[in-house]
């Protein structure tokens, strides 16, 4: 009988233990890298540049220092929550510069958006129907951003996201009951700091079933 090599056995060991301790997959698809990062203070980046724009969440407070190839020196700060749109760079390194581990999610946008945007019905519209709830950050040709929030025992309004689908990313902790317009339902149990990636159009409606005020960024890809 064949036998699975010690070293693969640890490394799959290894790969595990990790996950189990805290780490999340990244989504990569047609439309969008999401990646999870962690800058250590005062460790400064090898040279890179970033091919796409991308969707900024910030999970903690933090200084950054952003030193281009060509070009001022930029200083960048951000509270725990903060969402920002950074457009393709060329080369240059970046620092946190605080005292602390600066955690963040980035959303790579792959496609250029679609030369027409998606019709939406107003009477869907999450920002139309339920401005207690949901907040409008920023909109270009590639992307929607919102804010929503939702008390214990909350239920939002029926409503609509549009476009190649859409990246969640939860601040905090999160289990709801979801009811899809067709009928179906479905359970969501996430913790702050994931983010999932859900294709496509839908329309639906959200019930907080957990004991807490939750809050997410959503982020949709036109």
């Amino acid at each position: 009988m064949k036998r699975t090599p010690w070293l693969l056995l640890a490394f799959l060991a290894f790969c595990v233990g990790s996950f189990a301790a805290g780490q999340r997959a990244e989504i990569n698809n047609a439309y969008v890298h999401v990646i999870h990062g962690t800058d250590a203070p005062h460790v400064k980046s090898a040279p890179h540049r970033h091919e796409f724009n991308r969707v900024m969440i910030y999970l903690d407070a933090g200084e950054m220092t952003i030193t281009p190839a060509q070009g001022p020196v930029e200083q960048q700060h951000w509270k725990a929550g903060d969402v920002a749109w950074s457009p393709a760079r060329g080369l240059h390194t970046s620092e946190n510069v605080g005292t602390a581990p600066l955690r963040m999610i980035e959303i790579e946008l792959k496609k250029p958006g679609p030369a027409v945007a998606p019709r939406r019905n107003p009477k869907l519209d999450p920002l139309v129907i339920d401005p207690r709830h949901y907040a409008l950050l920023f909109e270009n040709r590639q992307v929607r951003v919102m804010r929503s929030w939702r008390e214990p025992g909350g239920t939002e309004p029926l409503h609509e996201h549009t476009g190649a689908g859409r990246v969640t990313v939860f601040l905090t902790n999160l289990d709801t009951t979801t009811k899809a317009a067709n009928g179906k339902t479905s359970t969501q149990h996430q913790r702050a700091g994931d983010a999932t990636w859900s294709a496509g159009s839908v329309i639906h409606r959200s019930t907080n079933a957990g004991k807490n005020r939750l809050e997410v960024i959503v982020v949709e890809v036109k």
